[in-house]
C-alpha cells in the first residue's frame, strides 16, 4: 500500500557538495539534449547519501516509477526497503527512465543582501559662539607694572616673598 499524495512525476532536486541536481522522470520530459545530462554513475554514488539525508525525494522517484512502498514498514524492515528504493533508482538511471540535470544552485534562505547604507548625513553649519578670544598665558602679563608694584612694596617696607621674610627675621634674632 502506498502513501497517499507522494507518487508525482517531479522533478526533484537534490543538492550534493556544492553541486544541485535535478531529476526528471523521462516519460515526463518531451525533449531532452544528451549532453546536459549527468551520468548515471554519478547520480547512483550519490544515492546512499541522499537516502540518510533527502529520503522523501527518493521514495517519491520510487513510486513515480511505479514502486509501491508499505505503510507499516518497522525500522528493521527499513534497511531492506531501502536497498529495494536504491536498486530501483540505479536501474531507472541506467535505463535512462530517470535522468539528472546539473543546474544552477539557488540562493539559500540565510544568504543576506549586502546591507544597504544609509545616506551620508548633511554635515552640520558651524555656529561661532559669541565668546571672547582665549588670551595666551604668559608668565608676566605686563612686565612694566609689575615692576611699579615691586617698587611701590620696597618703599611701603612690604616684603616681597616668604622666604626673605623668614631670613630678615632670623638675622635680626
Amino acid at each position: 500500500m502506498s502513501v497517499p499524495g507522494i507518487g508525482f512525476p517531479g522533478p526533484w532536486r537534490l543538492r550534493s557538495g556544492a553541486e544541485e541536481y535535478e531529476l526528471l522522470v523521462m516519460r515526463a520530459v518531451t525533449a531532452l539534449d544528451e549532453r546536459e545530462c549527468v551520468p548515471a554513475e554519478h547520480i547512483t554514488w550519490q544515492l546512499d547519501h541522499w537516502l540518510t539525508s533527502a529520503r522523501r525525494p527518493l521514495l517519491e522517484m520510487y513510486e513515480a516509477l511505479g514502486g509501491i512502498l508499505p505503510w507499516n514498514a518497522s525500522s528493521l524492515d527499513r534497511a531492506r526497503q531501502d536497498a529495494r528504493v536504491r536498486d530501483r533508482l540505479v536501474q531507472a538511471l541506467e535505463r535512462r527512465e530517470l535522468v539528472a540535470l546539473r543546474v544552477q544552485r539557488r540562493a539559500a534562505s540565510w544568504a543576506w543582501p549586502e546591507p544597504a547604507l544609509p545616506p551620508p548625513r548633511p554635515e552640520p553649519e558651524v555656529i561661532p559662539l559669541a565668546r571672547p578670544p582665549v588670551e595666551v598665558f604668559t608668565l608676566f602679563p605686563d612686565p612694566a607694572r609689575q615692576a611699579e608694584a615691586l617698587r611701590q612694596a620696597a618703599a611701603a617696607g612690604v616684603p616681597f616673598c616668604e622666604e626673605c621674610e623668614k631670613q630678615k627675621q632670623r638675622a635680626a634674632a
